[in-house]
């Protein structure tokens, strides 16, 4: 803090108590000086000019472009801004609306600014005619490397999916996109080293036509070569070369790396995978693939607390032994409780086959207590499961029992032998958080009568997820699920294979599996369902949206008289590394209740 002492004057008194001022001539240079001090002191400001709103007019469908990228917009909530930057901001704001305007195609565009200050609070006007939108004249996409010479099929086909055909609105993120789509295709099968060696978007504005130009040279094709394992320690190389479905001299694939990472990782002997290869024009031939491998430790106990909208807090103890019984075999082990259920039971995984099919076997026991029907079920079996995601089949035979109770008023005791098909069919993005795609599933199990089921049994299951492209910031989400027992009822078959729904992944607003057969005041399985939802989204940012939905299903033991039940509500959405994340506030429409439901993925 500075303080400043000046003494300017005396000031003596007659003695008539009138007072009179005797000025001294160092006085006066005390006065000045001590002046300049205060002035210097001061901080320096300037008038701030008063709160302004934007206006804008013959934006159409960009308005929400403008609002979002203009600094004249963005300025606009800021507190304490000067005339002069007001002033600056409206100037400089028909530049950024041209070049806004550019990026989807209007090159010719008429746009005023004014700056009304007799208004309270000031207004920003901005009027803007866009004008004739730029369409695509003329496309020539050429090659050069191995792809010209020995490969002419495969040009036609990438000029064919060319994503900005001629006649389409020039927009620059289409442009962007089409090329970077063009190179992905090269560089995701046999020309690793491919690259963009020109492009040119000429405009025309009096034609208000585009020509565009692209050259891409190939480089040469590559093939793969032998696996080189780096970061195996506890476990055998035979083990993991067994799972790579790539030979030596093949052509080069990017996805036939993501299947190796994925079949590594799918072992649980990993906790990362990393297929690469070192992309060097000069040696495309033979290239060594090499695997990055962190391996988890051979034995891990686990201890797991949780939470679920459909059954309550949970917890959970696994032990994992990577190395059971002195072998390459992946003993699992869970015991499970929450408020509902109790889980124990374990799973043995064996090294895959000659043709990379993965056997394993399991015995899995569980108590359940839902909507006023308790269950002691015991399930055991074998299986085989495919090595490929994308096409995945599971073939596998099973005994299951269980012991029915609803309350003290009726009880049964179900089993059957079954045989099971189950194929599944992935065309998503990405499998771990999927944006865009669909899931198809198919199950079939029989049973045919004798020395354990009661009589012979048929049971099919379909399901079916879709997401759709975003168009703009939403997204649609479509799910259904159709399922039926042929020939068994529900007093002989056991609860495993006959249909509840309701709860966080199917009928959202009801309890977890109240939908079904009503019996003696419980719900029960029954032997036909059906499910459908549907689910819009808006992005908000990247990460975050929110969603509207409806679910309708039901289960019963005919389709006579069968009903779907609805419900409604929305939802928030977070794109998490583990999956999206889904918290739902619902309304049963049959039930009359509002129900809060959280889960992670899609499905049923």
């Amino acid at each position: 803090m500075l303080v400043l002492s000046c003494r300017f004057f005396n000031l003596p008194f007659n003695t008539n108590n009138v007072p009179r001022v005797n000025f001294y001539t160092h006085s006066a240079w005390r006065l000045l000086f001590c002046s300049l001090l205060i002035a210097l002191c001061l901080p320096f400001t300037s008038e701030a000019a008063p709160s302004y709103t934007v206006s804008i007019s013959g934006a159409d469908s960009y308005t929400s472009l403008f609002n979002e990228h203009l600094d004249v917009v963005k300025r606009s909530k800021t507190e304490g801004i000067s005339e002069e930057e007001v002033q600056r901001l409206v100037a400089v704001a028909p530049e950024q609306v041209r070049s806004l305007l550019a990026t989807e195609g209007y090159f010719s565009p008429v746009v005023s600014s004014t700056l009304d200050q007799e208004k309270t609070p000031w207004v920003a006007h901005l009027n803007i005619e866009p004008g004739t939108p730029t369409k695509i004249e003329a496309v020539d996409i050429s090659f050069s490397g191995d792809i010209e010479a020995k490969n002419p099929r495969r040009i036609e086909q990438l000029r064919e999916n060319w994503g900005l055909k001629t006649g389409a609105v020039f927009r620059q993120s289409a442009w962007d996109s089409a090329k970077g789509d063009l190179l992905k295709a090269m560089l995701n099968r046999d020309y690793p080293a491919a690259a963009i060696a020109h492009s040119e978007a000429r405009i025309d504005p009096a034609t208000n036509s585009a020509t565009l130009t692209v050259h891409v040279n190939s480089g040469p094709a590559f093939t793969f070569g032998p696996l080189e394992i780096v970061g195996l320690n506890r476990y055998s190389r035979e083990m993991v070369e067994k799972l790579n479905p790539i030979k030596p001299g093949e052509r080069y694939s990017q996805e036939k790396l993501n299947e190796l990472q994925a079949r590594v990782q799918d072992t649980g002997y990993f906790r990362s995978a990393f297929a690469t290869i070192e992309v060097n024009p000069a040696q495309p031939n033979n290239v060594p693939i090499k695997l990055d491998l962190t391996e988890n430790e051979r034995r891990r106990l686990s201890l797991g607390l949780g939470f679920s909208t459909d059954s309550g807090p949970r917890a959970q103890v696994k032990w994992t032994d990577r190395h059971f019984l002195g072998k390459d075999w992946r003993l699992e082990s869970q015991l499970r409780g929450d408020r509902d259920n109790r889980l124990l039971g374990a799973d043995v995984y064996f090294p895959t086959l000659q043709n990379d099919w993965r056997p394993s076997v399991g015995a899995h026991y569980e108590y359940t207590d839902s909507s006023g029907e308790t269950n002691d079920k015991f399930r055991t079996g074998a299986r085989l499961t495919s090595p490929d995601k994308r096409n995945e089949t599971i073939l596998s035979v099973g005994f299951l029992t269980d012991r029915q109770r609803i309350g003290n008023v009726y009880g049964n005791n179900r089993e059957a032998l079954i045989a099971s098909y189950i194929y599944t069919r992935r065309r998503v993005n990405n499998l771990i958080s999927p944006t865009r795609g669909y899931y198809a599933s198919v199950e079939v199990d029989v049973g045919p009568a004798g020395v354990v089921n009661k009589k012979s049994l048929v049971r099919t299951v379909g399901r079916f997820t879709w997401l759709s492209p975003s168009y703009g910031r939403f997204q649609a989400v479509l799910r259904g699920q159709v399922g039926q027992v042929f020939g068994a009822n529900s007093d002989t078959v056991p609860a495993d294979l006959l249909f509840r729904t309701g709860g966080d992944q199917t009928v959202r607003g009801y309890d977890y599996n109240s939908l079904g057969v009503a019996q003696d005041g419980a719900i029960v399985g029954g032997t036909v369902t059906a499910v459908v939802s549907a689910e819009m989204i808006y992005s908000i940012t990247p990460e975050w949206g929110a969603a509207v939905f409806t679910d309708a299903g039901n289960a019963a033991n005919s389709w006579n008289g069968f009903r779907l039940e609805q419900g409604s509500g929305v939802g928030a959405r977070w794109r998490s590394p583990i999956g999206p994340v889904n918290l739902d506030l619902a309304y049963g429409h049959a039930s009359k209740d509002v129900r809060l439901h959280f889960s992670i993925g899609y499905g049923f």
